[in-house]
């Protein structure tokens, strides 16, 4: 991507790129509201979701879980 990631740099690491659609929190149209008429983006920086330290360990959190589980079924679907 070449972009920063927003949330994981909310969390202390600054040097983390943004992973586009690999990440489970970027927006893809139809899953949206899409207003900017992108088709896709990062859900984080589109919902300002960072004003609260605490909310930006929640979403890293969240999105670590989310990811864990798309590498499992990954797995499963590979058996």
């Amino acid at each position: 991507m070449g972009d920063y990631c927003d949330l994981r740099n909310a969390n202390g690491d600054a040097d983390a790129r943004c992973e586009g659609d690999e990440c489970p929190l970027w927006r893809l149209a139809g899953h949206v509201d899409d207003q900017t008429g992108s088709g896709s983006g990062c859900a984080v920086r589109h919902y300002q979701l960072l004003g609260d330290e605490r909310v930006a360990e929640w979403l890293l959190s969240v999105r670590e879980r989310l990811q864990r589980l798309e590498r499992h079924d990954e797995g499963q679907s590979a058996r």
